[in-house]
C-alpha cells in the first residue's frame, strides 16, 4: 500500500484502529458539528466543519454502516483482550473463602466465556487473512514508514518482524502456547493444550507492544483507555468479601501494569 504523505499514512492508522462508531456517537458527533457549522466565524472553518458533517451523514446512511459491513477497530480488541485477562489472572492470584466457578453455573460460564474471548481476540490480531482487520497485517504496511520516520529502532522492527514470520516465528503452534490452544481448542475441537499462562502473557505483551507503537506513532494515544476497578468488580460483593474485593483490584491493576 502506498502513501501519498505521512499524515495519509497516520490517518490510515487512525482508521483502523479506532473504535466502530455506534449509532449514538455518531448523532452526538453530528450535532457537535452542526454546532460548529453555526458558529463558524469565517467561510473556511465553516467548509470545514460542513465537510466533516457530510462524510459522516454519508457514513450514517451507507449500506455498508447500516449492515454493519465494518470490522472492530484494533483498539477495541486490545483493550478487551487486557480487560478479559486482567480479571481472569486477578481470580487466579487472590485466594477467597468461597470457590465461585465450581459453586456457581453464572461465575462457570463467565470463565468459560473469558477463555473464549481472550484467545479468540488473539487470533484475530495475529490473522493474515487478507479480510481481515488484524495488528499483523498492519504492521506488515506502516511498520517501514514508521522506521523511516524514527518512531521505532530497527533492532526493534527486526525483532517483530522476525515474531511475525509465519513460518519460524515466535507465533506458531510450536513457538506459542496462546496460538496452540487457540488453534487446537478455541478455532478447532482438535486438542486439549494446557495452557502455561505465563507464556502467555509474553505473546499478549508483545502484542501490546506492537499496538501501543503504532498507536503512539499516529495519534495522541487513549485517555484512561481501561475500566476502572469498581466498575469491573462491579456486581460482585455477594460472592466475595471487601478484602478479598480489594485484593481483586489490587491484582487487577498489577496485571495492567505488567503490560504497559
Amino acid at each position: 500500500m502506498q502513501f501519498n504523505t505521512i499524515d495519509e499514512a497516520k490517518e490510515y492508522v487512525v482508521s483502523l484502529t479506532n473504535k466502530a462508531r455506534t449509532i449514538e456517537n455518531i448523532d452526538s458527533a453530528l450535532s457537535y458539528y452542526q454546532e460548529m457549522v453555526d458558529s463558524s466565524h469565517s467561510e473556511d472553518s465553516k467548509n470545514l466543519w460542513l465537510s466533516e458533517l457530510d462524510k459522516l451523514n454519508e457514513w450514517k446512511n451507507s449500506d455498508d454502516f447500516k449492515n454493519g459491513n465494518y470490522p472492530q477497530g484494533i483498539d477495541d480488541l486490545i483493550l478487551e483482550l487486557v480487560e478479559w485477562r486482567s480479571i481472569i489472572y486477578a481470580f487466579q492470584n487472590v485466594d477467597t473463602q468461597r470457590e465461585p466457578f465450581k459453586e456457581s453455573g453464572f461465575y462457570a460460564q463467565w470463565y468459560l466465556g473469558g477463555i473464549y474471548g481472550v484467545f479468540s481476540i488473539f487470533g484475530k490480531l495475529l490473522s493474515k487473512d487478507k479480510r481481515d482487520n488484524s495488528l499483523r497485517k498492519l504492521w506488515e504496511t506502516i511498520s517501514p514508514i514508521m522506521l523511516g520516520e524514527g518512531a521505532c529502532t530497527k533492532a526493534e522492527v527486526d525483532c517483530i518482524n522476525t515474531a511475525l514470520d509465519a513460518k519460524s516465528g515466535r507465533f506458531t503452534n510450536e513457538n506459542s502456547q496462546a496460538l496452540l490452544f487457540r488453534n487446537k481448542l478455541i478455532s478447532h475441537n482438535e486438542a486439549m493444550p494446557v495452557v502455561k499462562w505465563d507464556e502467555v502473557d509474553k505473546d499478549f505483551a508483545f502484542l501490546i507492544r506492537m499496538w501501543s507503537l503504532l498507536v503512539s506513532w499516529s495519534s495522541f494515544g487513549l485517555f484512561q483507555p481501561f475500566r476502572t476497578d469498581d466498575q469491573a468488580f462491579l456486581g460482585v460483593e455477594t460472592m466475595f468479601d471487601r478484602s478479598e474485593i480489594s485484593n481483586l483490584k489490587a491484582k487487577r491493576q498489577e496485571y495492567l501494569k505488567m503490560v504497559e
